[in-house]
């Protein structure tokens, strides 16, 4: 690609997509990321149809422009809306946000790109719409769609959100409409209610993928149950923790239909969402085990917590209540369980509490009423604040957090881990040997997945503002890779400057992906790098 080819790609898609849709003089700011990476972008593409995207692919064909296609952007933590390549301009599909085909009898909906889960629960509240939206920690400002495709995952059901995608319609690089084979052959609507449709199932491929611009999902939403109830259990000896694992593995597998999973976070997790981060105390960035522990106890923080919730009848909501407190009543120090009106309870407690002590118990019921609107698929940035611990300027109350904008520095590492108690404290370890190593503070959490495996969130918290600490973050992350490629523990999804750790020289499933993307995408108009490899010239054909 060259400058001209650049420039002559860049007037026909202002002529296709008019002057409002071409952003190119400050095509920079769009790459604003908490991993500090910094890609040369020439252009923003702001596509309104499928048309107009399918006539942009054209174009990009025409002058061999790699595209790099963005649901809203807001991907913190794994590059937000910049290209694994320099050069490569952003499709930004965030106009096209119509929601259609909701079915509220079999609770299925299509969803474009800039469908956010603020806009998807504004929709569903205002059609009568009684089901969970499936919600993360990212907020509300984050694309369902998005989310989806890159395997993203949650505490309510459905916990898999790319595992509720029933149907994909998408763009492929020559600028075609893929669909699915019964929606071909006129059958669109069950094709929306089945996952697999008729043949090989091609529609992975663009899931974690690069081989075409999904503009369509159907997806699967769960219903809103008769009752939500979150329940937190924490263990103050952390070696009581091996215990505590498969106790975790045995309430999914007995509670399977009513709790969905369950997150364990250990004590500078848990602190991070309740006190600023205390850079005095801090050696090289990094919190001694002694001023982890004096935090700790000032603010009642056990070694691990856990929160889980029950979703389910009142009856069944019952007899779960009385399960959980066999299973993990023994295992744990303390067990309770929450809903909204004891939140209610405790926020007008704290009104005719004391100073600081009523400060800290409304903290703590904000807290709490945030992770239960979670827990009723109602999105809320509270989680979010947790990108801003180490650095980044908390926006104006009411103002929506984005940490991309605002300064923070976060790479996410988020490995699988196997829900065995040897092996959770295994990955433990390794966590906590490495990332004081640089700079870095282990915060960790566990997320159940399924009942046999975590995917743990590793936040690598720095100060984005200074060189040095973004390349230790950035070695950190590579450091704990190849560790973890050592232990068995893998990522689950990647950042776009980890792109290359995936497709080492000679693998099978390298050689595969890059035929396949060869055959789709001769050219490597569409998001090169991503996930696949860039071709080499004796793969095209």
């Amino acid at each position: 690609m060259n400058s001209t080819s650049t420039e002559s790609a860049i007037a026909e898609w202002t002529t296709i997509l008019g002057e409002s849709g071409v952003v190119s003089a400050r095509a920079a700011d769009f790459g604003a990321s908490t991993i500090g990476t910094k890609r040369y972008i020439p252009a923003v593409l702001r596509p309104e149809s499928q048309e107009q995207i399918s006539a942009v692919l054209q174009v990009a064909q025409r002058w061999g422009v790699a595209v790099y296609p963005v649901s809203t952007g807001n991907n913190w933590g794994y590059g937000s809306a910049n290209p694994v390549e320099d050069g490569s301009v952003i499709l930004d599909l965030s106009r096209l946000d119509k929601i259609s085909g909701f079915d509220p009898e079999m609770g299925v909906i299509t969803v474009q790109p800039g469908v956010t889960q603020g806009a998807l629960r504004e929709f569903l509240d205002q059609n009568e719409g009684n089901y969970l939206v499936p919600v993360t920690g990212a907020g509300p400002t984050c694309s369902i769609l998005g989310n989806a495709l890159e395997r993203g995952y949650g505490i309510t059901p459905i916990t898999d959100h790319f595992a509720a995608v029933t149907k994909i319609e998408a763009i492929l690089p020559d600028g075609t409409l893929y669909r699915t084979p019964l929606s071909e052959l006129g059958g669109a609507e069950v094709d929306g209610l089945f996952k697999w449709g008729l043949g090989p199932y091609l529609d992975g491929l663009f899931s974690q993928g690069n081989f075409g611009v999904v503009v369509n999902i159907t997806i699967a939403l769960a219903p809103a149950p008769d009752t939500v109830t979150a329940f937190f259990f924490s263990i103050k000896d952390d070696a009581k923790l091996e215990a505590l694992v498969p106790t975790v593995r045995a309430v999914l597998r007995t509670l399977g239909g009513s709790v969905v999973a369950i997150n364990l976070l250990n004590s500078q997790r848990m602190l991070s969402m309740m006190t600023p981060f205390p850079e005095d105390k801090a050696v090289d960035g990094v919190l001694p085990a002694h001023e982890v522990e004096s935090l700790a106890n000032s603010h009642g923080v056990p070694a691990w917590s856990g929160i889980g919730a029950i979703y389910a009848s009142k009856e069944v909501a019952q007899a779960a209540r009385r399960t959980l407190r066999r299973l993990l009543g023994p295992a744990t120090d303390r067990l309770i369980f929450i809903n909204r009106r004891k939140v209610d309870v405790a926020r007008k407690f704290a009104r005719v509490l004391p100073g600081k002590l009523a400060t800290r118990v409304k903290g703590m019921a904000d807290t709490l009423a945030g992770a239960l609107e979670i827990m009723h698929g109602t999105p809320n940035d509270v989680a979010l604040a947790l990108a801003y611990w180490r650095s980044g300027a908390l926006p104006a109350p009411g103002q929506p957090k984005n940490p991309a904008r605002d300064g923070c520095g976060l790479i996410w590492f988020a490995p699988l881990v196997p829900i065995r108690g040897k092996d959770a404290r295994r990955y433990i370890n390794m966590i906590e040997n490495i990332c004081p190593q640089y700079g870095i503070n282990p915060l960790i959490t566990l997320t159940t997945v399924n009942d046999r495996c975590f995917d743990s969130t590793v936040p690598l918290l720095f100060n984005r503002s200074d060189a040095d600490a973004t390349a230790r973050a950035n070695a950190c992350y590579r450091a704990l890779f190849k560790a973890g490629q050592k232990e068995g523990f893998l990522p689950y999804r990647l950042n776009i400057d980890a792109m290359d750790i995936l497709n080492p020289e000679g693998s099978a499933f390298s050689t595969l992906a890059r035929k396949l993307k060869a055959a789709v995408d001769p050219n490597s108009i569409l998001a090169p790098g991503r996930y696949v490899p860039r071709l080499k010239r004796s793969e095209v054909r």
